[in-house]
């Protein structure tokens, strides 16, 4: 496990004190003394409001949240100096590669290790957060269903007169 010598260090981490918004707790800082971007914040509520873990386990969750995000914004601050280089462009897309390849496992690596904190159940559960499956239709590549006319009602739509409506629509 990569996380075994972080368990101190997230305790310590984020010992800090804690703000609320509401009545629900929110563990780590605001964003502007957190390493933490917008998306992994909401994503880490998301995760505290779902599982609900004690207050120790809670703040081992955001220590690792930081560290992998301390980690992440070191990773892609190398892309970017690479990115700016003078160099072969086949060189730097293959090391900016094994960069993103990095970030990935540093992102598996902390879901592993949060894992670890839950049961077998809760475990499937969070998997299937954090990697849902493929929707089974792709008539237009990815994008937001909520607002895709055909995705939601395909009667719905504008068509000429005489063209067909679509069929495709999602149960």
């Amino acid at each position: 496990m990569a996380y075994n010598g972080l368990l101190v260090c997230c305790l310590a981490f984020s010992m800090g004190p804690v703000l609320g918004q509401g009545s629900r707790p929110v563990m780590a800082a605001d964003s502007s003394s957190s390493a933490l971007n917008g998306a992994e914040l909401r994503m880490l509520n998301a995760l505290i409001d779902r599982f609900k873990p004690v207050s120790a386990v809670q703040q081992i969750w955001v220590g690792a949240f930081e560290q992998a995000a301390i980690k992440s914004l070191g990773l892609k601050a190398r892309v970017d100096s690479l990115e700016r280089l003078e160099m072969d462009e086949s060189d730097l897309l293959v090391q900016v590669g094994a960069l993103q390849q990095k970030v990935k496992e540093v992102k598996q690596e902390r879901n592993a290790f949060l894992s670890d904190f839950l049961s077998p159940v809760q475990q499937m559960s969070l998997d299937s957060i954090l990697s849902p499956p493929a929707p089974s239709i792709q008539h237009f590549g990815f994008h937001d269903r909520m607002k895709c006319m055909v995705c939601k009602d395909p009667a719905g739509l504008a068509v000429p007169p005489g063209s067909p409506v679509p069929t495709l629509k999602q149960k």
